[in-house]
């Protein structure tokens, strides 16, 4: 009888265990440093570069880009072609692999009409919004209220 006490008690005390774990993790898992997902009040408006690149993000899901380096030869553009792309683009919030939460645009490249993609990892911070091209150097900084 007594070995059947001291296994009952083992298997309380493992399953007590099991029991905080499964709880630890779970708090973790939504602990108050996950980040919220964005909002349209956190990419509309005009992100700056300080490479000179100009984003305008409207709510509607169209952006223009003006001088944005573009991402490679992986739009149909040759390796010597210009560095920058100007024109119109849509948006889609997306996350780049190992980055940030943020939104993709989406345009046809110069050759071949083939579909381009330029990510923008965002940052909401309070009082500004920063974010940065993961293919390019420099950082973005969004003003709100200066959408055309």
């Amino acid at each position: 009888m007594r070995t059947d006490w001291r296994l009952t008690l083992w298997w309380f005390i493992g399953a007590t265990a099991l029991f905080l774990a499964l709880v630890a993790a779970f708090r973790m898992e939504l602990g108050e440093d996950r980040e919220e997902p964005l909002a349209i009040a956190d990419v509309a408006g005009v992100w700056q570069g300080s490479d000179g690149g100009r984003l305008t993000v409207r709510a509607d899901g169209t952006a223009d880009l003006e001088r944005v380096t573009r991402p490679g030869p992986n739009c149909g553009q040759s390796t010597d072609a210009a560095g920058s792309y100007t024109g119109p683009a849509t948006w889609v919030y997306d996350t780049y692999p190992d980055e940030n939460p943020g939104i993709r645009f989406d345009y046809q490249g110069p050759a071949a009409a083939k579909p381009c993609k330029i990510y923008l990892v965002v940052f909401p911070l309070k009082g500004d919004t920063k974010g940065f091209l993961p293919h390019a150097p420099g950082v973005y900084i969004r003003s709100a209220g200066q959408q055309d």
